[in-house]
């Protein structure tokens, strides 16, 4: 009877090991700060980063894991800032990029590369930005083309 408990016992430890092990390898790291991301990026090794550094807005970064020998990354606008008032419509919305494995950077500047509603919300911010750059300076334009 005793071998028998002893058995259960340790069939039982190890299987809490085991769920142990499996939850601290796959959660996960919570950076605070813009170093331990970026190494966790170099490896596409799951991690999470709240970025609150930037001027505009508050960017959450979530590390998925690879796919496509790229590394996927989940970029959420947390929130608005003072000089970011064109992005207010998109806050907590989300995009997915694909990120070189091995290159750091936010992947949030390469639009390119992601998908997802966040990206539409950036690029049609971009294109009304560009719309009011060229109709402020058609005059300027027009008289640059008209002396080549």
């Amino acid at each position: 009877m005793k071998v028998k408990y002893s058995k259960e016992i340790i069939a039982g430890l190890i299987i809490v090991v085991g769920v142990i092990a499996l939850y601290t390898t796959f959660s996960p790291v919570e950076c605070t700060d813009l170093g331990c991301f970026e190494a966790h990026m170099v490896k596409c090794k799951p991690a999470t980063y709240i970025n609150n550094a930037e001027e505009e807005a508050s960017w959450e970064y979530n590390i998925i894991g690879t796919n496509d020998e790229k590394c996927d990354i989940e970029v959420k606008l947390l929130n608005a800032k003072e000089g970011g008032v064109d992005l207010i419509a998109y806050e907590g919305q989300s995009m997915w990029c694909s990120h070189p494995i091995g290159a750091v950077g936010y992947p949030e500047k390469d639009l390119s590369a992601c998908r997802g509603e966040l990206k539409e919300g950036l690029q049609a911010i971009v294109i009304e930005k560009l719309y009011k750059y060229l109709v402020t300076n058609l005059g300027e334009i027009r008289s640059e083309t008209l002396t080549y």
